[in-house]
């Protein structure tokens, strides 16, 4: 009986990136958009061959908004990636973890004014091979380079280089993917603000 459910989860996930393509997302070859999942998004938006979108992930990219997921990756249920009017780029090969939060656009903190009222807008990359864990927040103008780690609970904000596993809040480098412990002449790459 499971067996069964499996495989009628799967063909509605197929039917999803149809529904998905119809309304104007780039779908590539054996995408599945699983059922709940929501995707709003802007003209350009894409998801490329063999990427799946899991139970209740949400992208919500609006007017201009454009959100783009190469070959090969996926996000785990519950995501959250709020585009807005901005850009989120997401490269292959990405395996992220259930609730991963994405801001291209969040509020801000100013002087004046009201808080509910500021906004900070920016586009967020994240490269090619890609291991986000689960509950993740990346905030407006972070870039994640390709080949980097993020721990569980991390809040991602500014620039992680390549080769690093980070972690933390805000996400610091907490050490090199081969597993050296620094002592072969490499910086420790500072995490962007």
């Amino acid at each position: 009986m499971a067996l069964l459910g499996y495989t009628l989860d799967a063909v509605r996930a197929r039917l999803g990136a149809r529904v998905a393509a119809w309304l104007g997302l780039r779908v590539g070859a054996g995408v599945r958009i699983h059922p709940g999942a929501r995707v709003r998004s802007g003209a350009g938006s894409a998801i490329g061959d063999g990427s799946i979108l899991y139970r209740d992930v949400q992208v919500l990219a609006t007017g201009e908004g454009r959100f783009t997921m190469g070959a090969r990756s996926h996000i785990a249920p519950g995501g959250y990636l709020l585009v807005a009017g901005q850009r989120l780029s997401i490269g292959d090969d990405v395996a992220i973890g259930p609730g991963l939060m994405v801001f291209c656009e969040s509020n801000a903190v100013t002087a004046t004014g009201l808080f509910r009222e500021a906004y900070r807008r920016a586009d967020v990359r994240i490269g090619s091979n890609v291991f986000i864990g689960a509950r993740v927040t990346v905030l407006p103008g972070s870039v994640i380079d390709d080949d980097v780690v993020v721990a569980a609970h991390a809040v991602v904000r500014g620039l992680l280089a390549s080769g690093w596993v980070y972690g933390g809040v805000p996400a610091r480098p907490l050490h090199r993917i081969d597993r050296n412990d620094g002592t072969d002449g490499a910086s420790v790459p500072s995490s962007g603000s």
